[in-house]
């Protein structure tokens, strides 16, 4: 019973906190998601429902281009997904020609976001927005909507709409820059269609080789153990690991609290708010709202900073920074449709309930609260699924041709273990960045000198050779300037999921 009651609480705690280490969020889109910008032009293209029917019904997928600023030297189209899978990629690709993208690739590109089905004004969002609101409200859920468009959902599908959206751009290669999730699309489309590949930025990777949401969630949560030991130096202050766990385990236990030598005490919720802000993306400037508390804790047993820190900036209520409007709900519903249609190797009911100890094997400390947050997502999936091939031995394949990967050291959504995948899958055709002392996600394009230079000098040749590089973004942690509210940020940065 206490069980049941420990998953219940810590659910209803995360849709208010921000789950799963705070990278399950809700995004606060921050573009129009209902308009073209005005620094676009927008059309939809048909495209097959189904594609083993190819002739069979048609839906509209939505798309804008920015055209290229010096059309004599025109590349061709560069094509941005911004991950999620939740995210619209039209208003997303006008943010970043308007604030982020560098005047040689808006010279030579025609820059272009597609939003994939289920996003923005492509096919299936308007059903997704329609169970995901009714179900928020109680009166119904997703069920019967999954059954009926799931299956024309998944990533595999989407790749073949890039492919079409390519051919019906005039290019007879892709471009393309995808962060996060956007890098599973990347990564499909070099596997689907090899020989139509010119330059292919994956920033961010998810892993290659995951056969189902536990594999990829298993993932992140070892990733968050090694962004906390990072940030608490645990190198320096090994007693703070111990603390820490001794102070997660009591809030797991039964009487789901810790007791400080201060006397003060932790609630679950002030926890598990601790625990995601402890891995919080840096931008946000949350982490260093906390940091002096939670040492003070892990250091003296002392509690009371921490709850005055949390109080203080709003972090012991349930208020959320991420929405939840029509648009956030439907992005949750599509997460929820993609990942679990995605699946090559499902797991049933029954090994979903004993994965716990997975979790618990990749992280002792934030096993608890990922397994409980994220475990159940394909709980009882009914829908026809699609799944996606595991990515591997590209080089061959790809005959020499060069993919550049993009990887944080510190990356909480999608940790750096799945970018060595990643280029370990292309072998020979991969070229890697990696960025070193930064907790964040999505780095191209997002003021980082060194990945934006090479990025540009790969996306304008991709045929030379980008040398490898650690990118040491530490002075970025001191520099408020990056720590900007989420609804003004890179797109590729506050979206549900990757």
């Amino acid at each position: 019973m206490y069980r049941k009651s420990l998953g219940l609480l810590v659910s209803l705690l995360l849709a208010g906190c921000g789950g799963g280490g705070g990278d399950n969020q809700f995004a606060k889109d921050s573009y129009p998601t209902q308009s073209c910008p005005s620094n676009m032009t927008c059309d939809f293209m048909k495209a097959p429902k189904d594609y083993n029917n190819p002739n069979g019904e048609q839906v509209d997928i939505y798309y804008g281009v920015h055209k290229a600023l010096d059309p004599a030297n025109r590349i061709g189209s560069l094509i941005l997904n911004f991950g999620g899978p939740s995210a619209e990629a039209v208003g997303g690709a006008g943010y970043m020609v308007e604030k982020e993208l560098p005047k040689e690739i808006l010279d030579r590109f025609d820059i272009v976001g597609m939003d994939p089905r289920g996003t923005g004004q492509s096919a299936f969002a308007k059903e997704l927005t329609d169970c995901a609101v009714a179900q928020s409200n109680k009166q119904g859920d997703c069920s019967a909507t999954y059954s009926q468009v799931a299956p024309f959902l998944g990533s595999n599908t989407v790749v073949k709409d890039m492919d079409m959206l390519r051919n019906l751009l005039g290019d007879e290669k892709l471009t393309f820059l995808g962060y996060s999730y956007g890098t599973r699309l990347g990564s499909l489309y070099a596997y689907t269609f090899p020989e139509r590949v010119r330059a292919i930025v994956l920033d961010s990777p998810m892993s290659p080789m995951a056969e189902n949401n536990v594999e990829l969630r298993v993932g992140n949560t070892a990733g968050y153990d090694k962004v906390a030991a990072f940030r608490l130096d645990y190198a320096t202050y090994p007693n703070r690991e111990t603390r820490y766990q001794h102070v997660v385990d009591s809030l797991f236990s039964s009487t789901m609290s810790y007791v400080a030598n201060d006397g003060a005490m932790l609630s679950l919720r002030d926890g598990i708010s601790v625990m995601n802000l402890t891995v919080a993306r840096e931008h946000f400037g949350d982490w260093q709202k906390i940091d002096d508390g939670l040492e003070n804790l892990l250091d003296y047993d002392n509690a009371s900073s921490l709850l005055n820190e949390l109080s203080t900036n709003g972090f012991k209520s349930s208020r959320s920074r991420y929405s939840s409007s029509e648009d956030s709900l439907r992005g949750s519903a599509l997460f929820k449709a993609v990942v679990c249609t995605d699946e090559r190797s499902p797991l049933t009911d029954g090994e979903l309930l004993a994965s716990e100890y997975r979790y618990k094997s990749a992280s002792s400390l934030y096993g608890s609260l990922t397994y409980h947050s994220t475990s159940e997502l394909c709980k009882g999936w009914s829908a026809q699924r699609d799944p996606i091939p595991a990515v591997t031995d590209m080089a061959s394949a790809l005959g020499g041709k060069q993919i550049l990967i993009i990887g944080g050291q510190y990356d909480p959504a999608t940790p750096y273990t799945w970018t060595e995948e990643m280029a370990a899958s292309f072998g020979a055709s991969a070229s890697k960045i990696m960025v070193d002392n930064y907790v964040d996600h999505g780095f191209s394009y997002s003021n980082i000198s060194c990945v934006d230079q090479k990025t540009t000098a790969y996306l304008l040749d991709p045929d030379t050779k980008v040398a490898e590089e650690t990118c040491d973004a530490s002075a970025l942690s001191q520099n408020k300037s990056f720590m900007i509210a989420p609804d003004t940020s890179h797109p590729a940065k506050d979206v549900i999921g990757w």
